[in-house]
């Protein structure tokens, strides 16, 4: 047992990476803003809300992850969207510094769950084995 979490605790570290949120770092440096609007709700979905404006003729979209504010907003509230104009995709409606703190940092790639989980059962059934050879 110690072993398998010896592994994963590895893999963790191994795996996980850090988010320099090089994009946003740039955004936060060089922004415009534009006048959007609120598209979506999915407040049930861990606070999770969808806005979307026009820029250059094309219209863009993007998700904003707030637990505290969601239920506060209404489908079609005016809201400011902050974006690069050297990378107009790159795009918030969040100020660019607090997105920023928002989304870099250390975080653990959703693969690696998955791996793990994948990993679990073979570890599982080779120790039940093993286990079970002994005299």
């Amino acid at each position: 047992m110690r072993a398998l979490l010896a592994g994963a605790a590895g893999a963790v570290l191994l795996g996980g990476c850090y988010n320099r949120a090089t994009e946003l770092s740039e955004l936060s440096h060089h922004h415009a803003t534009v006048a959007g609007r609120v598209a979506a709700l999915e407040c049930h979905n861990d606070g999770r809300w969808w806005y979307e404006f026009e820029l250059e003729g094309k219209r863009r979209r993007g998700p904003v992850h707030e637990p505290d504010g969601c239920r506060q907003r209404k489908l079609g509230d005016n809201i400011t969207v902050y974006y690069n104009p050297a990378a107009p995709d790159v795009h918030r409606a969040v100020a660019p510094a607090t997105a920023y703190r928002q989304e870099h940092g250390f975080h653990v790639p959703v693969w690696l769950w998955f791996g793990l989980g994948a990993l679990a059962l073979p570890l599982s059934a080779w120790m039940a084995l093993k286990r079970g050879s002994k005299p």
